[in-house]
């Protein structure tokens, strides 16, 4: 068995105090099978406690009106693993935050989301570039098959690791990081093509009002689209100074979290497209709330990719946005529009 991932993972440990178990609120958390027959295996008043608060409809645990989960303590503690162990934790409880993809024969992918503080500060509040390992134990449960969409895994390794030193190329400006990222991925043209700020910004007003649910009205996006447009090539420049590594290593754990450039179905120039039509919307929000906010800083700036990260996370709106305009327009179109 081998597991390709970040460093940074082995270094990860719970901290529930530190978050307040965020993990442990606001989730839909279901019990998968394996877990479910532990459940079964336990004495009767035990395990009539525990199904006490699940939904049989949906097998998930029944969020108080808080939106902690039943089995969180007053320490921030898993009363199940208190008294149970670590393996009567369900799937995605005992994986959290970790995320792993079967991409081959006994070949894994894993990487950590933002959606943990714990894990977020590990990723992102770093000044060397994310280093990476094999290691053949998978410390996870919960994992998602992406063999049918990956024909040849340590091809697509080679593939994903060429990226990162793309992403890591600390020489180069986002920007032209971004644009060497596309030809990798096979998106060229064979003309030169004019940045479109008009459209840009209309884009990624139409995108963010998708990924945060908000019915806008026309006006109002457009209105946006002005606001960011108007401050932009201020606020841009200085955003990508102040957090030059930030984003860098944000872009490439979004890159090997998502499992690019097969994250989504479709071909590696597509799933290009839609990565770094992501990182635009992240510019977007970013400028739009250092105005809000009359400045930016590195506290600001790290909740607001976590706060976005969450965002896509788990809202289908967002990421069925950014796929739509990966998919509506060719090469050309897109350099006009997202690459500068």
């Amino acid at each position: 068995m081998k597991i390709f991932r970040p460093t940074y993972v082995k270094n990860f440990k719970c901290d529930g105090k530190f978050c307040g178990s965020r993990c442990c609120r606001d989730w839909r958390i279901l019990i998968d099978g394996e877990t479910r027959e532990k459940y079964l295996r336990l004495p009767a008043d035990e395990r009539q406690k525990i199904f006490s608060h699940v939904d049989e409809e949906t097998q998930a645990f029944k969020m108080k009106r808080s939106g902690a989960c039943p089995f969180l303590d007053e320490n921030f503690l898993c009363k199940l693993q208190l008294a149970h162990g670590e393996e009567f934790l369900t799937a995605v409880c005992q994986s959290f935050p970790r995320v792993t993809y079967k991409i081959g024969e006994e070949i894994f992918s894993q990487a950590m989301t933002l959606t943990c503080p714990v894990a977020a500060i590990l990723i992102l509040l770093r000044d060397e570039p994310i280093a990476f390992e094999v290691v053949d134990a998978l410390n996870a449960r919960q994992v998602f098959d992406f063999t049918e969409r990956i024909s040849a895994a340590e091809n697509f390794l080679e593939r994903q690791r060429g990226a990162i030193k793309i992403l890591q190329r600390r020489d180069l400006p986002i920007n032209l990081r971004l644009k060497n990222l596309c030809e990798f991925f096979g998106e060229k043209i064979s003309v030169v093509v004019d940045f479109d700020e008009e459209t840009h910004a209309a884009a990624l007003a139409e995108i963010f009002a998708e990924t945060y649910d908000a019915a806008m009205t026309v006006d109002k996006k457009n209105q946006l689209a002005e606001i960011y447009r108007e401050h932009r090539k201020n606020i841009l420049p200085q955003l990508r100074k102040n957090f030059f590594v930030v984003l860098e290593n944000y872009l490439v754990n979004e890159f090997v979290m998502r499992c690019y450039p097969a994250a989504f179905t479709g071909d590696e120039a597509f799933n290009c497209r839609v990565f770094v039509t992501t990182y635009r919307a992240l510019e977007f929000a970013a400028v739009l709330t250092t105005i809000s906010r009359r400045g930016m800083s590195l506290e600001d700036f790290f909740e607001l990719l976590c706060a976005l990260n969450d965002k896509l996370d788990h809202s289908r709106g967002g990421m069925e946005a950014i796929r739509n305009f990966a998919e509506l327009h060719d090469a050309e179109v897109f350099y006009s529009m997202m690459i500068e």
